[in-house]
């Protein structure tokens, strides 16, 4: 029997669930099955079910037994409840429940250790393996990022001891995904590479799907649209061959966030709700839920507010349901965006304040680090001063904690935020300092990169309008042209035209009227290919105005009058009101990816 029931752990390895299935039912119809294989055969049902993505009907399975379980002599069975248990409770979103376990067996699965005999070691270790990565994913989730990577890096070490390559594989990809949450893309590019060299060695064309599908998502983070969409088309191409309808679905939502970076919503929300569908098919609640909650993105972006909040609350609905904390504590934060938008304050801060608790609640670093600088931003446009300082004494506390780069470069942003509006300007000095830093290092987060560079970019015109300095402008221009950029390569339309109608006015400053013409009609080309209806309405208004004031425009350019006099006639402060709304739209949600 003992014989039967590895080969069944054998079978669940290679994800052969249905085989595996088969030999359970036989061996379970037996009568001369004892009570303790009996627990095994239930526990190894119940790894069958969550590898399905039925984890409720794993977790009510165990649960029964537990009693029973705790009368054995047996301590790897013992171990094969908690890790059947732990990979359940994670896979629900009760992390907190899900560490506490963890931690309170952990001097447990030491003890077993120092008992045990050689016959017994190989099975011990494949076991120790996968209560180690249980940890390692719930202190992923938690975002303790450095200890996730401690025991993905010891699972990698026993995987090597028992000479286990779908071990090894499954390691690396892991590492590969500490790395991407830590913001160092080309470690994680690294790790995901060689998780993709062992999947296509073992020819094992469901790992070779997930990994592409992941190396896809690392290259959307770093700016890199055209190589995701291409690693993410790889790994639909292998998903619609065989693999289940929920990977396949998940592939196709993965592809649509690409197309809604790229700024392609049609082509977006066509992805979505083909994932939407087959995930209807099949009743995977998560992945339909991730489809809701991306399509609420999309009208979101097309300025239909209410609509988003529809699919919002229809999204939420589902997480409560499936009890997955974490995404509830994004739609919470989806939702307060949206009556930011519409200009509900006190209904956003009760949103932001929900999803914040919620974060806290299942310890997750990077979502605390999003809700308190949106919270900053909302209460520094409220001119909520105290309040901005109680937000920032308690975002340093969590950058305390954690050294990954998205979060300290939230907190210093939410600092050069702060800052920036003091009427000091030694206040706004340290403001461009930190921006500065921020433009400067390599970007992990666009987003983050673009809002430092929009912020930047009004403090210099600031200055520019009180000392009309060279200088600055130049300054200025080589921003814009480094920002014009990245809008470029994220296909952020709305930012490119605003850009341009930016330029268009420091060229007028400079009295370029030519240029002036041809960036306004860059940006208005740009803005009317798009539908960006708003953008083009206010640069047809800079056209309009360059007209009716022509003679004056060519009077200051025959007498090559000063750029502090030609300045006052310019209406910049306008033009970069318009661009940090834009930067503030394009920017509100970049974190649907489904790894």
């Amino acid at each position: 029997m003992i014989a039967e029931i590895l080969n069944i752990e054998n079978l669940i390895s290679e994800e052969n669930y249905k085989k595996a299935q088969e030999l359970l039912d036989n061996i379970s119809s037996k009568d001369e099955i004892s009570d303790e294989e009996k627990l095994a055969c239930i526990l190894l049902e119940s790894q069958i079910n969550l590898r399905l993505g039925e984890r409720e009907k794993a977790y009510k399975n165990i649960e029964k037994i537990w009693s029973e379980v705790q009368t054995t002599e047996n301590p790897l069975l013992v171990l094969d409840y908690l890790n059947t248990k732990i990979g359940a409770l994670w896979r629900m979103g009760k992390n907190e429940e899900g560490m506490r376990i963890f931690e309170e067996n952990l001097k447990f699965v030491s003890e077993i250790e120092k008992k045990l005999t050689q016959k017994s070691e190989n099975r011990f270790k494949k076991r120790k393996y996968n209560f180690l990565r249980n940890g390692g994913i719930l202190h992923w989730y938690s975002g303790n990022l450095d200890t996730a990577l401690e025991y993905h890096e010891k699972c990698l070490t026993i995987g090597k001891e028992i000479e286990s390559e779908l071990s090894i594989l499954s390691s690396y990809n892991n590492i590969g995904l500490v790395y991407w949450s830590k913001g160092d893309m080309d470690k994680s590019v690294e790790y995901y590479q060689k998780a993709l060299n062992m999947s296509e060695k073992l020819g094992r064309e469901k790992n070779i799907a997930q990994i592409l599908s992941n190396l896809g998502n690392v290259f959307s983070t770093k700016g890199n649209l055209d190589k995701s969409l291409e690693y993410q088309h790889r790994s639909l191409e292998i998903r619609r061959r065989g693999s289940s309808k929920t990977d396949t679905a998940m592939t196709l939502i993965n592809i649509g966030v690409v197309y809604q970076l790229k700024g392609d919503l049609d082509q977006a929300l066509d992805f979505y709700q083909e994932g939407l569908l087959l995930s209807e098919e099949v009743n995977s609640k998560s992945n339909i839920a991730l489809a809701l909650n991306n399509i609420g993105n999309i009208h979101e972006l097309r300025g239909n507010p209410d609509l988003a909040l529809e699919f919002y609350e229809r999204s939420m609905k589902l997480y409560k349901e499936i009890g997955i904390k974490e995404k509830v504590a994004l739609l919470l934060f989806n939702t307060g965006y949206i009556y930011k938008i519409k200009g509900n304050i006190s209904e956003a801060f009760e949103y932001f304040n929900q999803s914040l608790n919620s974060y806290e609640e299942i310890g997750n670093t990077l979502g605390i680090a999003y809700v308190f600088l949106e919270l900053i931003q909302v209460a520094l446009g409220q001119n909520k001063h105290e309040l901005v300082q109680d937000y920032l004494a308690k975002f340093q506390q969590i950058n305390k904690t954690t050294d990954v780069r998205s979060v300290n470069q939230r907190f210093r942003l939410a600092q050069a935020l702060s800052l920036k509006i003091s009427r000091h300007s030694r206040d706004k000095t340290k403001a461009i300092v930190l921006l500065e830093q921020i433009i400067e290092e390599e970007i992990v987060d666009h987003s983050l990169t673009v809002k430092a560079m929009v912020n930047l970019c009004d403090l210099l015109i600031q200055e520019l309008k009180e000392k009309a300095e060279m200088e600055l402008l130049n300054e200025i221009k080589d921003l814009l042209q480094k920002l014009k950029i990245i809008a470029e390569e994220q296909s952020s339309d709305s930012i490119l035209a605003e850009v341009y109608r930016l330029e268009a006015l420091l060229a007028l400053a400079e009295l370029d009227l030519k240029e002036t013409r041809l960036l306004l009609e860059k940006g208005y080309t740009i803005a009317e290919k798009k539908g960006l209806t708003s953008i083009v309405s206010s640069i047809r208004e800079e056209q309009e105005r360059l007209t009716e004031k022509i003679e004056l425009w060519e009077s200051l350019q025959e007498r090559k009058a000063p750029l502090k006099e030609t300045l006052e006639h310019v209406k910049i402060e306008e033009s970069m009101k318009q661009l940090q709304h834009e930067e503030s739209v394009t920017s509100g949600k970049l974190f649907s990816l489904k790894i």
